[in-house]
């Protein structure tokens, strides 16, 4: 009674205030208030219409998952429809960072924890000088700390790739880990010196391996079942670069059994699965594989339906019966250039996506990683299986190279031991390549200066970025299926005659590429891009004067 009693106290207030101030109710102004109260009515009716379909939706997806969309695109038959459902909708993962889902942290905290049980560093800071996590700003004298091919293989033979707990492997590791976020001037420091290190706990390199190695459907989604890439293939697992060239082959010469096919990622995925599967005796893995053939045969098979040319479309592809496929090793890669990544929807534009940190043109994300935009050279991909070995090699340009998933292990030679390395001389197919089966200790006593050469070791995994500077050696070894990109930007010159004192006198004297040639191509494509482009490269290029005048000629 007292609270009807004081609101019909203050309707007699109002009602007096009114006529006191003589104004009286007319009929517009209760036709104004009548439309207000419609108003306010419609708003709450459709805040509380909206808020019952936000529930839903999220009820929906934690019941149901991603089924309702996955079932929608079984419905999408034509290849560029396909893969322009999965790039646009990013099926499963790409959610952002303030809603990482609590099971998925789980998983990833579960990983961190097996990879630092499994392979931990041999040396501590009395047996090396430093602490490789707590380097000193200034890197000292005799980094990185090295050790002879002997030492190192020996303790663990390249073709030993699963390790599974409580065994563990005591790394040969000299290079220093740094975290982005409070070690990056460090970092810095040794990348301007041209000295190889690790780099962790950037958050955007993290966001990218979270989304690619936590759900493998992640990237299945976005590759697809039909589109080729191509694919290094080779009966044993070891696979060595050559290139042919005429018909002037050096005496007793013979080829690499390691060649290249067209193959979707499904297919790739669900070989690398079972590899995986084979090696842990994992069932859950094999049923994976199971679904993943299955999934993608069921594609093949309802667009030959639909388009009988697919039939006969077996240009370099693996044609292999599938007791071979079992026993194949595969290379999966992924080479994109700017030129193509605003080609939506693509691969390349999926990638240059997904990798900000390794995009030139967006310098907040990628000033550390690209040093050189000018001389940037693409974003390149390669996905390996477990046990997949890469001959030890030297590059022409500076490197970073991302572990985006799974694990691999680098054994690494600075230039100076170029003439220790047995490697194949100028002209052969495979110059710059050991010649040395680093698996083999009948062949290490074969080339006794190998036997000399120093190296050191280290085992990336997810979110790790190596810094490679120029004419590096490295000696790559999967030991899981993995995902790594990289990206090259620039020649050092540092190291130069160490390559030339080994029988590598004009690798560095070649002709410089014209800048920004893939800018000019962009110019007939389409204008508006190319001058973007060229504006975004003059602003990053403003203290080179030779290339700022070269940038200048083609704006005009």
């Amino acid at each position: 009674m007292l609270q009807r009693r004081t609101a019909v106290s203050k309707s007699s207030s109002l009602k007096q205030t009114a006529s006191s101030n003589g104004k009286q109710p007319n009929g517009n102004s209760r036709r104004r208030k009548k439309q207000r109260s419609n108003s306010i009515a419609l708003r709450a009716a459709i805040f509380v219409v909206s808020f019952i379909l936000a529930t839903l939706i999220i009820v929906a997806n934690h019941l149901f998952g991603t089924n309702a969309i996955n079932g929608a695109s079984a419905n999408i038959n034509k290849k560029s429809d396909l893969l322009k459902f999965y790039l646009r909708n990013k099926v499963n993962a790409n959610v952002p960072d303030d809603a990482i889902d609590p099971a998925a942290e789980e998983r990833a905290k579960q990983r961190e924890a097996r990879y630092h049980s499994l392979y931990r560093p041999k040396f501590d800071q009395n047996q090396l000088g430093y602490d490789i996590y707590n380097c000193p700003s200034t890197p000292p004298d005799h980094y990185p700390m090295a050790w002879t091919t002997v030492e190192v293989l020996s303790n663990w033979m390249p073709h030993d790739v699963t390790t599974i707990a409580p065994a563990y492997r005591e790394i040969y590791q000299g290079l220093c880990v740094f975290d982005y976020t409070t070690q990056y001037d460090a970092a810095l420091n040794y990348r301007k010196a041209e000295l190889p290190f690790i780099i962790r706990n950037d958050p955007n390199v993290i966001s990218t391996a979270r989304r690619w190695e936590d759900d493998t459907e992640y990237l299945h989604n976005a590759l697809g079942d039909e589109t080729l890439f191509r694919t290094e293939r080779s009966p044993i697992n070891e696979f060595m670069w050559y290139r042919l060239r005429g018909k002037g082959m050096p005496r007793g010469y013979v080829k690499p059994p390691n060649d290249e096919i067209n193959m979707s990622y499904g297919e790739w995925l669900e070989r690398a699965l079972a590899k995986d599967a084979m090696a842990l005796q994992d069932e859950d893995l094999s049923a994976k594989v199971s679904a993943t053939k299955k999934r993608r045969m069921q594609l093949v098979t309802d667009n030959k339906k639909q388009d009988d040319s697919l039939e006969n479309d077996d240009h370099d592809r693996d044609n292999s019966t599938e007791e071979e496929k079992l026993k194949n090793w595969y290379y999966f890669r992924l080479t994109t250039s700017l030129r193509h990544a605003s080609n939506d929807p693509s691969p390349e534009k999926f990638v240059y996506d997904e990798l900000p940190f390794l995009d030139p043109r967006k310098r907040s994300e990628s000033q550390f990683y690209i040093v050189d935009p000018s001389e940037e050279r693409g974003i390149n991909c390669r996905f390996g299986m477990r046990g997949v070995i890469s001959a030890n090699h030297f590059d022409m340009s500076r490197n970073f190279i991302m572990i985006l998933g799974g694990e691999r292990r680098y054994i690494l030679g600075h230039p100076n031991q170029c003439k220790n390395m047995a490697l194949h001389p100028i002209g052969h197919p495979s110059l710059r390549h050991s010649k040395v089966d680093w698996n083999n200790p009948l062949e290490w006593d074969e080339n006794p200066e190998f036997k000399q050469a120093l190296v050191n070791e280290v085992v990336l995994h997810a979110g790790d970025a190596l810094y490679l500077p120029t004419a590096y050696f490295h000696y790559i070894v999967n030991l899981s299926l993995n995902y790594q990109c990289n990206a090259r930007s620039g020649t050092t010159h540092e190291n130069a005659k160490h390559i030339r004192e080994c029988g590598y006198p004009n690798v560095y004297t070649r002709p410089k590429a014209a800048c920004c040639g893939w800018l000019t191509a962009t110019k007939q494509d389409s204008p508006s891009l190319h001058n973007t482009y060229l504006r975004t490269y003059l602003a990053i290029n403003t203290e080179k004067e030779g290339r700022r005048s070269q940038i200048l000629t083609l704006l005009e």
